[in-house]
């Protein structure tokens, strides 16, 4: 143990050590410790010392002297994380059991990895030659501030992180010395402790008398070693004396004074190189923060400078790999690195031939495992691409052999270890390791392109199985285990220090001055849905098919919400530029390298957070600048009008000097729209509707559709100065997408709009170049894709791993630009090319045909076929349907989605009137909501009807956007007289009024409303022209004179309304309303006189948070008699129903039954006030009218055909007729078995009618498909 310098910690402790000295090691180890201990509390609590290194430091920065900073921290911290790492097995001892560790352990763990982190950040800061506001360099030199409070956190953070490594180095010694304790060796440490604290004293004094901190003289070494490499930038020895001179300066005005004159004397001989911002308000103060601003330092002076980047990332290599070391060896093995320097063995002891194997397998694991290790962490992807972009690489025929080769060892290793290390109890482990390797070199020899994601999760699996079995064998062999993990140790961190393969870190600097590692055309995208983060997750996905969500992502949204509030906000501050966007796709495209940027943002986040995604994307184009890419295209939402101006944004955010060239590619986008309209209608004359009219693209389709083609283009704009610039031009505007609806079935989507999917007519053929479309969910419409276009894959020198959701032969028409931009800028021999502002339509086909010239071509589509031509490849006739209210409109919706001819025939010539409505009075609103009052697959807009229910004009607009929506086939003005039997090929003949009309199946939905029932049956209309009193039925209560007479004939209480249905009651409410509203021309209150023949129950239309319409789709499911009783309780369990009740006489016949019958709604809650307050006077039927226009009411009961007491009568000078509809059927009766259906006639739904219509048309329309298609 002498001969090596280390002794057994074991025999210290037992005092059976036989010599004073702990070992050579162990003693250099130690003083070293407390050396540093020493050094660190003066430095901490000695404010002479802080400003000798502080100036020091500024003199080299001002001498641009980065990487003599660099190097000496980097080594120094090298050099102590080397020493604590060394220290861990000797502290061991004081541990009472394996896999336990000291606090102290611990802390050299954390005191490892913060001094890794430092030593990388103050690397980073010299290659920028600058430093940001937490930078490393930064933080070392300048000094403690306490003029805000987040200075203040900041100084307070620096002082409790070196008051930490100042308590960690005590730790360190103060366990080695009680390690000690009770031997020999004690007496040594005390002793010794002594005599370098004497020494370090006079050492301190030396540094303060001279005024030259033991920094100055690391420098100076450091400088000297390194001086034979290329600098950046030369000093000469005067400039170095004058840095010594400043380094004596007492006070920071005097620091300044100097650097600042020595600035503007060196400024005439490099400007550049020695330019100073005033920052932080010009204050001098802050001196060192000037000096390390990033504008200080001329970009081209920033780099690597020869021998001393390369010494400085050595010794960042030798910190990464002890940190790595040390949390592996702890933290997955369960014991110290290196133990066996702590550990005493007997020499007499020679392992066996089952023991070499042992110990050759347990190496082989562990060296895996670290290989593994810096395979991942240590080993720069981006030097890998550029190999292989200048074919320095491997062919695949050597790496398979490689990659097989591995996989073999790897499995035999696992089946020794199992004979003959493994017990038997613990085989099932060997076994599920022998199942992983041999399932994982499968899948490899496949040759099959899986998710990135799989292979990581193998190689997790494999990992942490390979982990447990190595901490499993080294327990069972125990120190022999110890050499063998020691050795591979420390031949793992002398192969990572000398390998040249760089690091990431290293490597991304170096690649800029690699040509070959330059893209010549970058297209930066972005996600449009976060689930689509997954697209990036499982790269290279199956390139056969589109890629779509996993159904499984619907689950995780709030993950997908983290992960994109995440990278939109965070990752690029905290990273850099770089972090920006993730680079997922760098192929060779013939001679041109492309490659496929992702910005970190959703498109959510355009609308939720503008400016981070406009950071994002500025970004980007300064970090493609940098590297030197030549064209940088923007795609989808990166252009956005809104975000940048179409890429002026970033185009004025590089600067005038830039020579990246940016593009939009819309151009070639528009270019192959055209082409693919044409292809699709031809010489046609199509009306086409274009939505997206405004933007770029689509003003120069709309213009190059209608100009070379003579198309009909209508454009749509929600913006009102757009449409009047459209019009200006030639165009048809139209300002809701209602309208295209009616305009045409042939649809060009250029916006990613979701009301287009409710919009577009059934079986309607779409043009989108919008990315993505909206019109996934609908499966009638046709889809054709004009904004991508077809790559010829043989010119790509590998197959891509992302195509932006596409095949993989597809490529986005903007995506194609980049490379034709970067074709046009060899052609033409410019040094930029820059397409930022509008299409212009007369340049556009320049573009395609170079795309086309370098493989790239517009996909072929079969033509759109003319709606005749279509209807004459049917034999047989159309299903005929009578009626164009809404359930006929329900009726040939259902048949136009299963694509069943059919005509629509109406009375009506008027193309704004569907059905009854229309014969209505003015301002009827419809009893339900507006939820209840849509028809099936297409409900009511907020937007076009933001009220919570509708009108009768609003619901008439709303069918006919119903008809257009579905592009139904409406015949106007055609009356059918009647509908006879025809042949077996027509089984039905329609007569009209001039000809005849073969059908297949008639559906008669004329409804029961069409023909208003203007007289009661007792001729109560005799009576009151023979009386002379004015009267009208409730349907003709359109006109406004009408209404005048009525509202005064209510002033003077002379207005009786006869019956009492929905009808009479919303008049009633209305006139009142009316009165109130005017100005009252009676002496008295108005007054409304009704008279019914049965009460019907009325309910309000809402009661608190209940609805009764709501009630209605529940009770509706309910048995009839079931129905009955609910409507009963609800009757007399409401106050209002009862107060309108009882003000009719008691005489009076109730509601016993529903049967169909729609009960009254209280509307606006005036009907249980109006009869409250004599507003309302509820009366029997009318039994007698006077030649004094007096009316009599049956207020009481009779006897026989006798009043009981002569009712005096009431002066009437109006009467309206609210007596309801008749039927209008032209067919007494159904026959669904041969084809003849009635739609709408049913009285079984009282609550929901228009609801019902929507199942009952559906139940036809299944049942028609069925005989017509067999």
């Amino acid at each position: 143990a002498d001969n090596s310098g280390i002794n057994s910690t074991e025999d210290v402790m037992s005092g059976e050590t036989r010599h004073n000295h702990p070992g050579y090691l162990l003693a250099i180890l130690f003083l070293h410790e407390y050396w540093v201990y020493l050094q660190h509390s003066n430095v901490l609590g000695n404010p002479l010392l802080q400003h000798l290194d502080r100036q020091y430091g500024i003199a080299l920065l001002k001498s641009n002297r980065h990487w003599s900073i660099a190097g000496t921290l980097s080594a120094y911290w090298a050099r102590e994380t080397l020493c604590v790492f060394l220290c861990l097995p000797y502290l061991q001892t004081l541990s009472q059991q394996r896999g336990s560790f000291t606090k102290t352990q611990h802390l050299i763990l954390y005191s490892i990895v913060y001094h890794t982190i430092k030593s990388r950040g103050v690397r980073r800061d010299a290659l920028n030659r600058s430093s940001p506001r937490f930078g490393i360099m930064r933080l070392v030199i300048d000094k403690f501030y306490t003029h805000s409070s987040a200075e203040v956190n900041v100084t307070t953070l620096r002082l409790i992180l070196q008051g930490l490594d100042t308590f960690i180095h005590f730790c360190i010694v103060r366990d080695l010395v009680l390690s000690s304790h009770g031997s020999l060796s004690y007496h040594w440490f005390v002793l010794s402790m002594h005599v370098l604290f004497v020494v370090w004293v006079v050492h301190a004094a030396l540094n303060q008398l001279f005024r030259c901190s033991t920094a100055s003289i690391m420098v100076q070494t450091w400088h000297s070693l390194t001086a034979k490499g290329p600098e950046i930038m030369q000093n000469s020895k005067g400039d170095w004396e004058n840095a010594e001179k400043e380094n004596s300066s007492d006070d920071d005005s005097a620091e300044t004074e100097s650097i600042l004159s020595n600035s503007e004397s060196s400024s005439s001989n490099d400007e550049g190189s020695n330019r100073i911002n005033q920052i932080e308000g010009g204050e001098q103060r802050f001196v060192v923060r000037q000096l390390l601003h990033h504008t200080r330092v001329d970009d081209s002076l920033k780099g690597r400078q020869g021998t001393a980047s390369s010494c400085v990332d050595k010794a960042v290599r030798l910190e990464t790999a002890i940190a790595i070391l040390a949390a592996f060896f702890m933290v997955g093995l369960g014991e110290v690195p290196l133990q066996s320097l702590s550990t005493t063995f007997d020499g007499g002891c020679v392992p066996n031939r089952r023991g070499i194997v042992s110990l050759s397998l347990h190496a082989w694991i562990l060296w895996s495992l670290l290989h593994g290790i810096w395979s991942v962490f240590l080993r720069s992807r981006h030097l890998q691409q550029s190999m292989r972009a200048l074919n320095l690489r491997h062919t695949s025929s050597t790496m398979n052999f490689q990659r097989s080769l591995v996989h073999m060892v790897d499995l035999a290793v696992m089946i020794g270890i199992a004979i003959y290390v493994v017990p038997p109890e613990e085989k099932w482990k060997m076994l599920l390791a022998c199942t992983l390797l041999t399932s994982k070199a499968f899948l490899q020899s496949m040759q099959v392109k899986y998710p990135k994601l799989i292979w990581k999760g193998f190689k997790a699996v494999e990992f942490v199985l390979k982990l447990a079995i190595l901490r499993m064998i080294t327990d069972l062999m125990g120190a022999d285990s110890a050499v063998v993990s020691s050795i591979l140790a420390i031949l793992w961190t002398v192969w990572v220090v000398s390998t040249p393969i760089p690091t990431p870190c290293e490597v991304s600097h170096q690649c800029k001055n690699l040509q070959a590692d330059i893209a010549d055309a970058v297209f930066l995208g972005h996600p449009a849905l976060l689930s689509d983060a997954w697209a990036l997750w499982l790269l290279p996905y199956s390139l056969k098919e589109r890629w779509r969500s996993p159904f499984w992502t619907t689950l995780l949204w709030p993950f997908h919400y983290l992960v994109g509030y995440y990278v939109c906000n965070y990752r690029r501050p905290l990273f850099g530029d770089r972090a920006s966007f993730f680079c997922c796709d760098d192929v060779y495209y013939g001679q041109k390298r492309m490659q496929n940027w992702v910005g970190s943002h959703f498109g959510r986040h355009f609308v939720t957070h503008p400016r981070q995604v406009k950071a994002n994307i500025e970004a980007a184009a300064r970090h493609a600048e940098k590297i030197g890419v030549k064209v940088l295209c923007l795609g989808a939402l990166n252009k956005a009008e809104s975000i940048n101006g179409g890429g002026l944004g970033v185009v004025k955010a590089l600067g005038p000097q830039r020579r990246l060239s940016v593009i939009h590619g819309n151009h070639l986008t528009a270019a192959a729209v055209v082409e693919t309209i044409y292809q699709c209608f031809g010489d046609q004359k199509a009306k086409l509707f274009l939505t997206g009219a405004s933007s770029k693209v689509g003003w120069a389709v709309a213009q190059a559709l209608r100009d070379r083609h003579g198309y009909n283009v209508l454009c749509h704009s929600t913006d009102l100065g757009r449409r009047r610039y459209f019009e200006e031009n030639g165009f048809k505007a139209a300002s809701t997408l209602a309208e295209g609806s009616g305009y045409s079935k042939y649809w060009i989507i250029g916006k990613y709009d979701m009301d287009v999917t409710r919009f577009i007519p059934q079986n309607a053929t779409a043009v989108v170049f919008s990315v993505p479309h909206p019109l996934v969910s609908r499966q009638d419409v046709r889809v054709i894709e004009a904004g991508t276009l077809h790559m010829d894959l043989c010119r790509l020198d590998r197959p891509r791993v992302f195509a932006n959701k596409l095949k993989e032969n597809e490529i986005f028409a903007c995506h194609a630009a980049s490379v034709v931009a970067a074709y046009r800028l060899d052609l033409c021999g410019v040094s930029r090319i820059d397409e930022v502002g509008p299409v212009d339509p007369n340049e556009m086909d320049g573009w395609l045909v170079d795309a086309k010239k370098l493989g790239f071509s517009v996909p072929q589509y079969r033509p759109v076929l003319d709606a005749r031509l279509q209807h004459q490849l049917i034999d047989k006739p159309p299903v005929v349907i009578v009626g164009a209210g809404p359930s006929g409109l329900t009726v040939a919706a259902y048949l136009s989605q299963k694509k069943v001819p059919h005509i629509l025939l109406e009375a009506e010539k008027d193309p704004k009137r569907f059905g009854s409505w229309s014969n209505h009075f003015t301002g009827l609103e419809i009893t339900t909501q507006k939820k209840w009052c849509c028809l099936p697959g297409f409900p009511m807009s907020d937007k076009v009807f933001p009220s919570e229910t509708v009108t009768a004009e609003e619901y008439q607009s709303y069918l006919k956007q119903y008809a257009h929506r579905y592009a139904l086939n409406i015949h106007r003005g055609v009356r059918v007289r009647s509908i006879e039997r025809g042949a077996e090929q027509t089984p039905f003949m329609i007569k009209l009024e001039d000809k005849q009309l073969p059908a297949w199946s008639v559906v008669v939905a004329t409804g029961k409303h069409r023909i208003p029932q203007k007289n009661t049956s007792d001729d109560i209309v005799s009576k009151l022209e023979c009386c002379r009193i004015p009267h009208v039925h409730s349907t003709e209560m359109s006109d406004d004179v009408i209404w005048s007479q009525a509202i005064q004939a209510a002033n003077k209480g002379r207005l009786c309304v006869v019956g009492f249905g929905n009808s009479a009651a919303d008049l009633a409410t209305m006139i009142l309303l009316h009165c109130r509203a005017g100005d009252n021309q009676s002496n008295g209150e108005a007054t409304i006189h009704i008279a019914a023949r049965t009460i019907p129950p009325v309910f309000p239309r809402k009661s608190s948070f209940l609805r009764v319409d709501t009630l209605g789709y529940l009770v509706r499911c309910l048995p009839g008699f079931l129905q009955d009783f609910f409507v009963k309780t609800l009757w007399w369990g409401i106050p209002s129903s009862r107060a309108v009740n009882s003000a009719f006489p008691s005489h009076l016949k109730r509601w016993n039954k529903i049967l169909g019958r729609v009960p009254v709604i209280d509307k606006h809650g005036m009907l249980a006030t109006g009869f409250q307050s004599g507003s309302l006077v509820g009366h029997g039927p009318i039994s007698d009218i006077t030649e004094g226009k007096e009316v009599r009411f049956y207020d009481q009961p009779t006897i026989g055909n006798h009043v009981r007491t002569p009712m005096p009568g009431t002066k009437i000078d109006m009467v309206i007729l609210a007596t309801g509809y008749q039927e209008d059927c032209v067919v007494e009766r159904e026959d669904r078995l041969n084809g003849l259906y009635k739609c709408g006639f049913r009285k079984s739904d009282c609550f929901l009618p228009l609801r019902s219509i929507g199942e009952e048309a559906k139940c036809i329309a299944d049942d028609i498909a069925t005989s017509y298609c067999a």
